[in-house]
């Protein structure tokens, strides 16, 4: 199946979903922002940024809210402020609005307080809702599609079924004209040389070594430590993983064996279809990858989890599944396909391609446990210590 029905937006990307969104451009305006969204039935991207930081902070800052909205799951943004906050809103709605989407403004200063702006937020929404809903899905090839690939509370199941099986998908995805998007860039230590050596030239395989290295620098001059002194986690290790080299080659056992094209930072559009690198050195909770990869305009994430997570998106589905089937007959409310087939006997060729078959679904409209169960989560990926990654391109 190479064809999906999806959103194809006036920028010419394409979108899974019809998103409306409601982004707070300070902490300071995060209640309003919720109340509005919990009035219209639409997804709140709330963070704890936008005043008193840094300018390196602040890029991060801008580029991920511009990035939610221009994500192409997204048919409409109404963006809330406090009116005296660092985040200058006019910027960051003209950004989005470059996509031919919707986007309405309102103040809690200039509407008189809290109450005012909800009541002009809501009348905002209902506005955009009436514009959002005449969108139509149309025919659109899976090589429109641009995939995320990611993994979290991983157990000794992820490298021996989950990831196996999402590097199949990853294949089929590529092989239909797909774009496929990896970064767990903390996860890679130990087995760097192996990505590398899959790199389409050897200018992208110097760039993985180079990255790599970095990242191991970073560590140490910030924290005094080795970056193998964090990672694995203990819920790693109490499900069975005793190394990060360990860890690494489960992790990238999701990239399949297309080629890496090569190693993009956040903001940076995608050149052309195939298997790309996101330079996201952010070490921290699984939702701060997830928000990486829609920054950079992944529009659906396959996520394995041998534990088990809830975590979810604010601007894409994020697709759960396991490769232990213990904690899939456990935790079916949150996980929505089971890799661990694998390890009960079925091949990885053939739950792959099943899982692709289930990630088309989705593309086609088929709700996630995340989107049921409403993990709309967006928390900014800060910056590494040299605070030279990720700056805000699409504002310049």
């Amino acid at each position: 199946m190479t064809k999906i029905n999806a959103y194809r937006r006036l920028d010419g990307r394409v979108g899974i979903r019809n998103y409306i969104l409601a982004i707070s451009m300070v902490s300071c305006s995060n209640t309003v922002t919720e109340r509005i969204a919990h009035a219209t039935g639409t997804i709140p991207v709330v963070h704890e940024q936008g005043c008193t930081e840094f300018e390196h902070d602040h890029e991060r800052t801008k580029l991920a809210l511009i990035s939610a909205g221009r994500n192409p799951n997204v048919g409409g943004v109404l963006l809330v402020g406090l009116g005296c906050e660092q985040t200058n809103m006019e910027e960051i709605r003209s950004t989005i609005a470059e996509t031919g989407k919707p986007v309405e403004t309102v103040l809690i200063q200039r509407e008189g307080g809290s109450p005012q702006a909800e009541k002009r937020g809501v009348e905002h929404i209902r506005r955009i809702k009436a514009m959002v809903e005449a969108e139509r899905r149309v025919p659109c090839s899976v090589g429109d599609l641009v995939v995320g690939v990611q993994c979290g509370g991983s157990d000794w199941t992820t490298a021996l079924s989950a990831n196996p099986v999402i590097g199949v998908m990853t294949d089929l995805v590529i092989a239909n004209g797909g774009s496929v998007l990896m970064s767990e860039v903390a996860g890679f230590p130990g087995s760097e040389h192996i990505v590398a050596a899959r790199a389409a030239t050897r200018d992208v395989g110097l760039r993985v070594l180079d990255m790599i290295s970095e990242l191991r620098e970073e560590y140490h001059s910030t924290y005094g430590q080795r970056i193998e002194e964090v990672n694995p986690t203990p819920g790693n290790k109490a499900g069975g993983i005793t190394t990060l080299v360990e860890k690494s080659m489960g992790n990238i056992k999701k990239m399949g064996t297309s080629p890496v094209q090569g190693v993009l930072k956040l903001g940076e559009p995608v050149p052309h279809p195939g298997l790309w690198i996101i330079d996201n050195r952010a070490q921290g909770p699984d939702p701060f990858n997830l928000t990486g990869l829609a920054m950079e305009g992944a529009v659906v994430t396959a996520f394995s989890s041998g534990r088990g997570s809830p975590v979810g998106n604010a601007v894409m589905p994020t697709l759960k599944l396991t490769g232990n089937p213990e904690t899939f007959e456990k935790l079916a409310s949150i996980t929505d396909f089971n890799a661990g087939t694998v390890i009960q006997g079925c091949s990885i060729p053939e739950t792959g391609a099943a899982l692709y078959a289930f990630l088309l679904e989705v593309a086609n409209g088929r709700e996630t446990k995340s989107e049921i169960n409403g993990n709309f989560e967006y928390i900014i990926p800060r910056e590494t210590a040299r605070g030279t990654h990720g700056r805000c391109p699409l504002s310049s």
